[in-house]
């Protein structure tokens, strides 16, 4: 089994930020790892695309949660006004 030097990796790792919709200092998927000198081109590949999919979907659920944070934030100022209190 041929194992992936560390100047490919570096150089997928690379890519893969480049393409990340909010590039990261830090490296992608464990990249450093013992583990990720053991994958093959393909299964390296796929992991590249999974890291940009989570991330993206990290970046979908903070938004959501900045949302509903300033929903409540808004609900409790008009409880507060409502009760009197200001």
């Amino acid at each position: 089994m041929k194992h992936t030097s560390e100047t490919e990796i570096r150089a997928l790792a690379a890519a893969v930020l480049e393409q990340s919709p909010a590039a990261e200092k830090e490296e992608p998927f464990g990249l450093g790892a013992p583990w990720t000198h053991h994958t093959n081109p393909e299964e390296f590949e796929r992991l590249a695309r999974l890291h940009n999919r989570i991330q993206r979907k990290e970046m979908a659920l903070a938004t959501m949660r900045e949302e509903r944070a300033s929903i409540m934030r808004r609900s409790i100022r008009r409880m507060r006004r409502a009760e009197g209190k200001n």
